[in-house]
């Protein structure tokens, strides 16, 4: 009986690791793109203070903002739906399209700001931000912003 459960709980494990497949996208660290999330920027409320001009971004759970000096910061909901634990990071890239975000062309690289490590099914905020090293026009010419989520581990 007792062996009979052990081999059940190692054949339930084997089946919850899904096969690596060479048509998914992995960058070089090993870890693949797991979410995008395309949204409009708009130029950020006035503070008051005289400070470098701002851009935000703002769609489902997720929210953030770059300045014209490449500072950005952003905070959004990461799902991760299994049990064994997994590192997850998200960055931002900026780009200039329609009104809606389609037809985007890249201006920049994605850059990674976030990184946390979930487990049993857990939604953690990531909250963080780093520096575009991106030239002054391209943060005029973008109006789009496409928030990336990547992962490592058990995804």
């Amino acid at each position: 009986m007792w062996r009979l459960l052990a081999a059940l709980l190692l054949v339930s494990c084997a089946a919850q690791e899904p096969n690596d497949n060479a048509a998914e996208a992995r960058s070089p660290e090993g870890s693949r793109i797991v979410g995008t999330l395309d949204l409009p920027l708009t130029p950020a409320p006035a503070s008051g203070v005289r400070t470098p001009a701002t851009k935000a971004f703002q769609g489902r759970d997720t929210r953030g903002q770059i300045s014209e000096s490449g500072a950005w910061s952003i905070r959004t909901a990461v799902t991760h739906g299994r049990l064994r634990c997994a590192t997850y990071e998200t960055g931002i890239q900026l780009g200039q399209g329609n009104a809606d975000c389609s037809n985007v062309r890249w201006l920049s690289t994605v850059q990674f700001g976030t990184s946390q490590t979930h487990c049993n099914s857990a939604t953690l905020i990531h909250s963080g931000g780093g520096d575009l090293p991106a030239p002054k026009d391209t943060f005029g010419a973008s109006n789009c912003v496409r928030v990336v989520t990547r992962c490592s581990g058990a995804c």
